[in-house]
């Protein structure tokens, strides 16, 4: 009687997964998902855009823009700024960072990594850096003044 119920329920499982309409999702609609999920920077001329996680953190940053914010460096490898706001977090150990990582420390310091890093403490994912390598010299082992806006050729 398991043997049978067991069979029903793979075959059911089997016929459920194959069920679903294959659907092509326009080329507009692709577009406009990814134009919300992105948010543009400019460190010092250079522009980059950010792929954006879905989460609270990062939907209340981008209410904020447009904004520019000075970006204090830390241990060469990290730009830092802390806002005098707080933002929702979802906090998560990280495996590792990569250099273009976006992520928010605690509640309210934003942090653009422009080396690799080993974590050592949660953050929460705010996006990465499309072509980092292409805006990384710009970072530099100074402070730099970072433009954070929505659109390709926003200005502030």
């Amino acid at each position: 009687m398991k043997r049978r119920v067991g069979a029903v329920i793979v075959l059911l499982s089997l016929g459920l997964a194959g069920c679903g309409p294959s659907i092509p999702i326009s080329t507009e609609v692709k577009q406009e998902v990814e134009e919300r999920d992105t948010m543009n920077i400019n460190v010092n001329g250079q522009v980059a855009s950010i792929q954006l996680e879905d989460n609270a953190t990062t939907k209340a940053l981008v209410a904020e823009a447009p904004f520019t914010i000075q970006m204090d460096d830390l241990h060469r490898n990290e730009k830092y700024h802390y806002f005098d706001k707080s933002f929702p977090t979802q906090p998560q150990a990280i495996q590792s960072i990569e250099a273009g990582d976006v992520l928010l420390y605690q509640n309210n310091c934003l942090v653009i990594f422009y080396q690799a890093a080993e974590p050592v403490v949660p953050y929460t994912r705010i996006g990465k850096i499309h072509h980092f390598q292409d805006i990384q010299p710009s970072f530099g082992n100074e402070s730099v003044s970072v433009q954070w806006y929505e659109r390709e050729g926003g200005q502030l």
